[in-house]
């Protein structure tokens, strides 16, 4: 059987053979499927590349692909997704938790070069209490893992549409980030500052950062999370 990250790569290349229409219908299954997290990774991605090979085999023959889906690719979509297996929680976890580190990891490291740019500038406080990291880092892991959930469910409202719209969906989008970013400001801001203080090093947020990113491209190739 062949594992997960060969099914990928077969289906990456295969792509490409598609002709410019059969493509754009064909990235809205690959989308639809793989932003199902309920959907089992390995099952979902063996499914896609029989999809594609169903559209290559129409498109040798000059049938149009859409004919293979009917009038409603969604529905088609969804009726094959319900069949599909479930992810097991103990398989989606190391997904989330990936996707996390990196944005955990990026958001540390532009902490740290934006204090180092700073200082060059003005005076900065170098200190912050822990109880206001605490006030900052538990809602900024709430929101990003609700904000995956709310993306994933952005990008399949777009698809399978003659005329794609992404406007309201980056608007939606922009607003989630812009709102969750000012909640957690707010928050920072009301709280009073209590407990020990550590010191922020420009260059201990970049090296913390860049040991996140690392860790989540471990935990990817540990449990081939794509």
């Amino acid at each position: 059987m062949r594992d997960t990250k060969r099914l990928i790569e077969e289906n990456n290349k295969k792509r490409k053979l598609l002709s410019d229409d059969n493509l754009k219908l064909y990235e809205d299954f690959l989308l639809y499927i793989r932003t199902d997290l309920r959907v089992a990774e390995h099952e979902g991605e063996e499914l896609l590349l029989e999809l594609l090979d169903h559209m290559l085999e129409a498109q040798h023959e000059g049938r149009p692909a859409k004919d293979l889906f009917g009038e409603d690719p969604k529905a088609y979509a969804d009726e094959i997704i319900e069949g599909l297996p479930r992810e097991k929680k103990r398989d989606t976890i190391p997904f989330i938790t990936t996707i996390l580190l990196n944005l955990m990891g990026w958001g540390a490291i532009n902490v740290g070069l934006v204090y180092l740019i700073l200082a060059q500038f003005v005076e900065v406080k170098d200190s912050i209490s822990i109880s206001s990291l605490l006030t900052i880092f538990i809602p900024v892991l709430l929101s990003i893992a609700i904000g995956i959930k709310i993306i994933f469910a952005l990008i399949r409202s777009t698809l399978f549409q003659e005329k794609k719209s992404h406007k309201k969906a980056y608007w939606k989008a922009g607003l989630y980030g812009a709102g969750s970013f000012a909640l957690i400001m707010l928050l920072a801001w009301l709280k009073p500052d209590f407990g020990p203080s550590v010191q922020i090093v420009w260059w201990i947020n970049v090296l913390i950062g860049l040991v996140l990113i690392l860790s989540g491209k471990f935990i990817q190739r540990q449990f081939n999370t794509h």
